[in-house]
């Protein structure tokens, strides 16, 4: 299989969030800010009884958003570095329901029972054999009835699939791409919205869950 991690942790180690302008900061410190809770909402509810994965949990900010909507939080990310920063992130915010998850490790150690799998920005970023396998993988950790949430970036300048390099790749995942994937892992389709980026492309949102 095709992968990118090891390129991952090294580029998570030189302080990648800390130095990227995607992310808001105020004195030096990462803020906790988004539309994550938002956007799940409009495809299903965040309810207390529900337990949620996150792929990509990088500090902690997409976590400390969902976390205290639902039950509880596992994050993978690719390294305890980074792991290590998400729960000093989250317990200084008081978030107690979070589990960290090494991406090696991630099919051992999440638990049965999953609700939803979120992901955001990261499948743009890991080469196709890994989305792949996550979509393939997660169906055994999925409660029935269990469900995705997750983004695909269609870019203008993006590339077929990742470099094993260090550099941040941007993956263009079709829209026929994604639908072909969704059905091939054993999801049913129910919603692929499109949302215009300005001057970079297109984005797509996508909600599945486990074909009856």
């Amino acid at each position: 299989m095709k992968s990118n991690l090891e390129e991952w942790k090294e580029l998570q180690g030189t302080g990648y969030f800390e130095n990227h302008h995607c992310y808001a900061k105020k004195d030096g410190k990462l803020l906790a800010e988004g539309e994550d809770a938002a956007i799940i909402q409009r495809y299903t509810a965040l309810t207390p009884d529900k337990k949620v994965a996150i792929i990509g949990c990088g500090f902690g900010r997409e976590s400390s958003l969902i976390a205290p909507l639902v039950g509880h939080v596992w994050g993978v990310d690719v390294s305890r570095y980074i792991l290590d920063k998400a729960e000093a992130f989250l317990s200084a915010r008081g978030v107690g329901n979070f589990t960290p998850v090494l991406a090696e490790r991630w099919k051992q150690d999440i638990p049965y029972g999953l609700d939803l799998v979120y992901c955001y920005i990261v499948f743009q970023h890991i080469t196709k054999d890994l989305v792949r396998d996550y979509l393939s993988g997660m169906r055994g950790k999925l409660a029935p009835g269990g469900e995705w949430v997750c983004q695909f970036a269609e870019l203008s300048y993006g590339t077929e699939d990742a470099e094993q390099k260090v550099y941040e790749p941007c993956v263009r995942w079709t829209s026929r791409e994604i639908r072909e994937v969704v059905a091939l892992c054993g999801y049913e389709l129910l919603a692929l919205d499109t949302q215009d980026i300005e001057g970079h492309g297109l984005w797509h949102w996508v909600h599945f869950r486990l074909a009856a």
